[in-house]
């Protein structure tokens, strides 16, 4: 039962999702330009053969940074529009956090509950640990505040605010949500500090 409470509570802290007023960190810009800045600075090349050339620690933390980013945005859309939203696009079909996100997003179409331009979803990437060439893990801290409505009908305006460590699995060389746990989590405060 508790194991079960906290994925309610991790869909929760995931729930709103959506809102247009306020950025949400790490977004995606719609050009589909990536995150990271590049420089023009010239250095000499060197050719290597493909199979000799080796991940660094700096490039996974940044594909796993960017892809989670994907990802929160694809979950962002799902908030904003339930009835076009497929959960299989950024989670891995049959995982925990699938499972649970395709049981809430099935709620929020019947009782046609949507994300409106009000609050907003913010987000930090605290650390990333790779554990193999197909798992990871990706610790943030995510403050919601989006307002949920059923027509014009306010159904949910608080604001969450939680610890959440997800873990990504590759598959077909995309990285997917397979699990979100939150470790902390809160209606009373802003554990990111994002307003200080």
């Amino acid at each position: 039962m508790m194991k079960r409470t906290w994925w309610i509570t991790a869909l929760v802290i995931l729930g709103a999702c959506g809102g247009t007023s306020g950025a949400v960190v790490g977004q995606l810009p719609r050009n589909g330009q990536g995150l990271l800045e590049t420089t023009s600075e010239v250095r000499p090349t060197t050719t290597v053969p493909p199979e000799k050339i080796e991940p660094t620690t700096l490039t996974v933390a940044a594909d796993l940074e960017s892809s989670f980013a994907e990802l929160m945005q694809a979950r962002i859309e799902c908030g904003r529009d339930p009835y076009s939203c497929d959960v299989a696009t950024f989670t891995e079909v049959n995982s925990p956090i699938y499972s649970d996100l395709q049981q809430l997003i099935a709620e929020r179409r019947s009782a046609h509950i949507t994300a409106t331009g009000g609050g907003a979803i913010r987000y930090r990437i605290d650390k990333t640990q790779t554990l193999s060439d197909s798992s990871a893990l990706v610790y943030t801290c995510i403050t919601d505040d989006v307002v949920l409505v059923d027509g014009d009908i306010i159904f949910d305006d608080s604001m969450m605010s939680s610890l959440v460590t997800f873990t990504l699995v590759k598959v077909d060389d995309q990285w997917l949500w397979n699990q979100g746990t939150p470790t902390r989590w809160t209606t009373e405060e802003d554990l990111c500090d994002f307003d200080a």
